[in-house]
């Protein structure tokens, strides 16, 4: 689920590039996250921690799952497109349980059954596709994304549940309640972000790599070069006989990090690895 926050997921704790090939706009990037780091500090921590701290476990649960109910949803047409029959039919399942027995998505009884929960986002789409990430960008209010990756987003901003609340009142709740559940997802993490000497480096690179490793189903042919020329050459070799050894299918290789669209910029960006 694209979350709207400062913080992003950080499922892989990557060792911080000082210059990174896929942001060129860092000079930007850099005091946006500024902005909306003061704005988590001051307001979306605080009411993260205190929902958790107020709200019993199992209503807490039941809202999370209504959200991930919807994003099994849009995880439909997203593995469609990319020819993943097996994964649509799983998020299918999904949905059809939880919204029928699990009341609306709040009770998750597909996971017991088990369904496992499946990810694909339109970000990923696009680069199975081939289509490079563009620039890494840190988005006022919202957090990481690449170029490529706003796909998701825009998408369910366009077709979302919020298409079906009129009342202004209304999408304002909807939003709010999907924030702070989604930024309380994130406290555990909050720990080891302050550890971090440049935390702005670190989730830019986590991200990234994150984006490079679920565009190729946690199977990429050679790590993401981020950083100096040099560090890229050494990996180039290694990619070519990866290759030789275990050819992997054309996918987006010539694109950015794939969680995250990688960018695909020029002269500034490797086109033999775009995430």
């Amino acid at each position: 689920m694209r979350r709207l926050i400062v913080l992003p997921l950080l499922l892989l704790v990557a060792c911080a590039t000082p210059q990174n090939n896929y942001d060129p706009l860092e000079a930007i990037n850099r005091p946006v996250f500024a902005v909306n780091k003061a704005i988590d500090d001051t307001v979306l921590r605080p009411v993260a921690t205190g929902y958790t701290r107020f709200v019993p476990p199992p209503l807490r649960k039941g809202v999370d799952n209504f959200f991930e109910n919807i994003d099994d949803l849009f995880a439909i047409p997203a593995a469609l497109l990319q020819g993943k029959a097996t994964p649509a039919s799983k998020s299918f399942g999904r949905i059809l349980v939880n919204s029928t027995v699990g009341v609306g998505g709040l009770i998750d009884w597909a996971s017991d059954l088990p369904i496992e929960k499946q990810e694909n986002d339109f970000g990923q789409t696009l680069g199975v596709w081939g289509v490079p990430s563009g620039p890494f960008l840190m988005v006022p209010f919202y957090g990481p994304l690449t170029l490529r990756d706003s796909a998701d987003p825009l998408v369910r901003l366009a077709w979302g549940p919020i298409d079906y609340i009129d009342d202004l009142s209304g999408q304002i709740a909807y939003y709010s309640v999907f924030i702070i559940n989604a930024r309380s997802q994130l406290l555990p993490l909050d720990a080891m972000l302050k550890e971090q000497a440049d935390p702005y480096a670190f989730i830019r690179d986590s991200y990234l790599q994150r984006r490079w490793f679920k565009i190729h189903d946690g199977n990429p042919p050679h790590p993401l070069p981020m950083g100096d020329e040099e560090d890229e050459l050494e990996i180039k070799p290694a990619a070519r006989q990866s290759t030789a050894v275990n050819p992997q299918p054309m996918r987006s290789d010539n694109d950015a990090p794939e969680h995250d669209n990688k960018p695909a910029i020029a002269a500034s960006t490797p086109t033999e690895a775009t995430p």
